[in-house]
Formats: structure tokens, sequence, C-alpha cells
């Protein structure tokens, strides 16, 4: 088995199971359990939400951040005729700047060294 893919028999007894609502949420994938939030299915598949939040140990928020930049590839369309359909790169990095994590937290102001 490739690393960081979960087989369907280990998703149930994987202790970041609980977490996938909240990620799933987050991401703002199609289906949720318990919810109805669409028809259709997300970008992602549950094993690669529970890698992303293994990867992560179990931090939705980091994975949040990590999915949401995978989604702003660019998507945009261009069709013979001339058709363009816009990506939403724009959306998916705004969404990602809501889980982006603070990296001056450590920092000392500059006004006080």
């Amino acid at each position: 088995m490739a690393e960081g893919i979960i087989d369907n028999e280990n998703v149930s007894q994987n202790p970041y199971s609980e977490l996938l609502p909240a990620l799933r949420w987050n991401l703002r994938e199609d289906t949720c359990a318990g919810c109805q939030c669409g028809t259709g299915s997300g970008a992602f598949t549950e094993e690669q939400l529970l890698a992303l939040l293994a990867r992560h140990g179990g931090n939705v928020r980091a994975a949040s951040y990590e999915g949401l930049l995978i989604k702003a590839e660019n998507d945009a369309v261009r069709l013979p005729d001339g058709i363009t359909l816009p990506d939403r790169r724009d959306y998916w990095l705004g969404l990602a700047g809501l889980y982006r994590p603070c990296v001056a937290h450590n920092l000392p102001r500059a006004d006080e060294t």
C-alpha cells in the first residue's frame, strides 16, 4: 500500500474519522456526513481527507489550509470557440487565508529590540 493511502477497512477505525465532518466543512466539500450540503461528491476522497489529517497530526486547521491550497490549482477552462470559464483560485486562496498559521508569533517586535 502506498504511503499516505488508507484502505477502506481501516477508515472506520482511524482515530481521525471523527474529525472528517469538520474538515469537509472547512474544505467546502459537497457531501458531509449527517448534513445536506449537496448531492455531488467532493474533490477529495475519504482516504485523502484522512491522509491530510494524519499528515498534520489531527490538526484540522492545518489540514484545511493544505487542502484549500490544493483546491486553488488553476482550473480555468478555455473552449475552442473562445468561451472562457474563469478559475476559482482566488476563492480557494481566500478561504485558505482563514486557516493560515501565524508565522510571526515568535518574532520580537522591531521597536522593542
